[in-house]
């Protein structure tokens, strides 16, 4: 494996692991963005009812990506990853019998539970193979790796939904051998004989935890909420509403975002050995807040879809720095639990985003909602610089 600072460990299976169980995981968003408007009018439901389609799916983080955290420090990341994976999948594929609004709910809902534990021990391992600057290229690859299939999966999504919108979720099929491969190649769970057990592990991985940590947790809180909600839920409806934009169509201008986010992400190992990975923070939030700016004036849809290159340049700046970041404060005997911990507020930013865009373009509009959302990236910015993130170390 290469050694060099900055580099990407292509040659690590924990790398391809990882990043086989993210894209996994992240097909339960970016691939049903584009289908909500189709899905509103198959059921007869508003715009925020269909939102709820994601919602339901990141909701279960919130609460469950710690759990999973703390049970993959206590039993292995093997069982929990693999378990986690068939999850997703079988539910997913589940999807296309589901005769109604409830139950696709109550599936979509499920699968969110077995995303939540893919995506905090997936993450989980890069910070357990890598350090320094190799883990922030690692990190970063797989930011990108999300950004590939936020790019990819919008156009499959469109495309393979347009007319039916069920046919998209046989691809969560994918998790089935993903599974399989996870538990061949990762070790078998270690001894738990001297790990704490309930209350007393919460308590001293939070204990161990420095008051920076929690400022990148509310960072990453606030991005997702903007990305989630602006990007890939308030400008598919915009883009409906405004330009008449089918299915198809909307999935490609999304792919703008995921294709900036990608390309950034992907050299964030050499960016943070020229830059500060807080100082990355704060020039991502800036990018969302011109970014979100931009798709409020914009008078076409390729507008729109620049506007998304910047949105997605923000998110390929925010993601691996604070990762990489959290990763270095996390003690590794609590790591999957940290780790867990940023699952549950990045699901609690992508619940969020989602319904307060969609309440907000359902009274207001879609322009100024995404206005005002401009305005508060640019505001975390402004806070962000207040604090010294800004400046060099």
């Amino acid at each position: 494996m290469s050694t060099r600072p900055g580099r990407v460990p292509w040659n690590s299976s924990v790398l391809r692991l990882a990043l086989a169980s993210t894209l996994t995981a992240v097909l339960g968003v970016t691939l049903v963005s584009p289908l909500l408007p189709a899905i509103g009018r198959e059921f007869g439901v508003p715009d925020a009812q269909a939102s709820l389609i994601i919602t339901v799916y990141t909701l279960p983080g919130i609460v469950l990506a710690p759990v999973a955290g703390a049970l993959a420090d206590r039993y292995g990341r093997r069982p929990i990853l693999s378990g986690s994976l068939l999850v997703t999948a079988i539910c997913g594929v589940a999807v296309v019998r589901a005769g109604s609004l409830p139950a696709v709910l109550v599936l979509r809902t499920a699968q969110g539970v077995g995303a939540s534990g893919v995506l905090s021990v997936a993450v989980t391992l890069l910070g357990d193979a890598f350090e320094g600057p190799q883990r922030n290229a690692a990190l970063g690859v797989n930011a990108a790796a999300i950004s590939v299939g936020a790019a990819v999966y919008p156009l499959l999504g469109g495309v393979l939904g347009e007319g039916v919108w069920r046919r998209p979720f046989w691809l969560y099929a994918a998790g089935v051998p993903i599974a399989v491969f996870a538990w061949r190649g990762l070790a078998a769970p270690p001894s738990t004989a001297d790990r704490e057990s309930g209350l007393a592990y919460l308590r001293n991985a939070v204990g161990a935890l420095p008051r920076t940590a929690w400022l990148l947790f509310g960072a990453s809180v606030a991005g997702y909420a903007l990305l989630f909600g602006g990007l890939l839920t308030a400008v598919p409806f915009l883009l409906t509403d405004s330009f008449g934009l089918p299915a198809a169509r909307i999935g490609v201008i999304l792919s703008a975002g995921a294709v900036s986010t990608a390309v950034v992400a992907a050299v964030n190992g050499r960016l943070v050995q020229r830059s500060p990975p807080q100082r990355l923070v704060v020039a991502g939030f800036g990018c969302y807040g011109v970014g979100l700016i931009g798709v409020f004036l914009a008078p076409t849809p390729l507008a729109v879809a620049i506007a998304a290159l910047v949105v997605g340049a923000g998110q390929g700046l925010t993601l691996p720095s604070i990762d990489g970041l959290v990763g270095t404060l996390a003690p590794a005997r609590y790591r999957a639990g940290v780790f867990g911990v940023r699952t549950s507020v990045i699901a609690l930013g992508a619940t969020v985003g989602p319904a307060v865009f969609a309440a907000g373009g359902g009274h207001a509009g879609y322009r100024p909602t995404l206005l005002a959302g401009g305005v508060f990236a640019l505001a975390c910015a402004a806070v962000g610089i207040g604090l010294g993130a800004g400046e060099p170390s």
